[in-house]
């Protein structure tokens, strides 16, 4: 009788616990799949076994309330019992259990249990793997994607910003320059003005001789050298790096957040590597960047690095 009640217990709570015996317990397995077999194995229970117990009441009221029978009464019974379940284990026979496994001694004593499998409504699924040649990778070639061999333009704002910017800040490198040619041109014809001597007559031509060239004539290509001003190729652009994203939503939203503080020098430029980095642009002395790194890595808080 104890047996049917073990059944009854364990699949009402999922756990019974026989005292002197050891406790029941019904595992979950979730699905899973087999990737040599290529099969979908659904969910199933399993019952397993172990000698340990805790007495927690749960079979002891089952009966109480199965038999009508107050708790004293209900414990003597439960002794009962266990009593004649020992006494059949000790025989050497399996124990059956409804529904669950069987009981049995093994030569050294100790209780072993033979699980049985529990009906299960859902059946392996075989499913075969799919390839799709349309879940290509996009490559990033510029400013266009390539996904299968198709261009796919980029519609963001943030490339032609930054370009609209570079042509801008190449205008005060033009502009000094050609002022500064400017100045050396004026006084080159200046020079040259000077140096010009008019055509005499034939006859003061014949009677005095070729004068000297005058002293402040000879120096004038000499003098002409040191106007120029120092050449604008001594300086260098580069950027100062100090924020680098591997996602454009991610960079472009930093990006806008820095303008937002009034961050109005930050820019967002894509390096030969795919990254997006947030930087300052500068252009200075060779020997100044060492400071204007210094300056951006105060401000931001930040490392950072240059690129060219």
């Amino acid at each position: 009788m104890l047996q049917h009640y073990i059944t009854e217990v364990l699949f009402k709570q999922h756990t019974c616990s026989i005292p002197q015996v050891g406790t029941f317990t019904i595992q979950h397995i979730p699905a899973h799949y087999a990737v040599v077999e290529q099969v979908l194995a659904p969910p199933r229970q399993e019952v397993s076994f172990e000698t340990r117990w805790e007495d927690d009441g749960s079979c002891l009221h089952w009966i109480s309330q199965k038999e009508n029978l107050v708790e004293p009464v209900a414990k003597l019974k439960m002794e009962k019992y266990l009593q004649e379940f020992r006494e059949s284990l000790q025989t050497g026979q399996p124990v059956d259990l409804p529904g669950i496994g069987n009981l049995r001694l093994d030569p050294f004593g100790q209780i072993r249990f033979t699980a049985q499998e529990l009906p299960d409504a859902w059946q392996p699924i075989s499913l075969q793997p799919v390839l799709r040649p349309e879940a290509a990778p996009k490559v990033l070639q510029g400013n266009t994607e390539v996904v299968n061999h198709e261009v796919v333009e980029h519609t963001t704002v943030v490339p032609e910003e930054f370009e609209s910017q570079g042509r801008f800040r190449w205008w005060w490198v033009v502009v000094p320059a050609v002022v500064i040619a400017g100045i050396v041109s004026f006084f080159l014809l200046k020079d040259q003005f000077q140096g010009y001597t008019p055509a005499v007559e034939d006859s003061a031509v014949n009677a005095a001789p070729a004068p000297a060239p005058a002293a402040d004539t000879v120096p004038i290509t000499p003098a002409v050298a040191p106007v120029a001003a120092t050449p604008v190729s001594d300086t260098i652009a580069y950027y100062v790096v100090f924020q680098t994203y591997k996602n454009r939503e991610t960079a472009e939203k930093k990006h806008t957040q820095r303008l937002n503080w009034g961050h109005s020098e930050v820019v967002l430029y894509t390096s030969k590597d795919s990254l997006y980095n947030l930087a300052v642009y500068f252009r200075t002395l060779p020997a100044d960047t060492v400071k204007a790194k210094d300056s951006i890595s105060q401000k931001f808080s930040s490392q950072v690095r240059i690129e060219y």
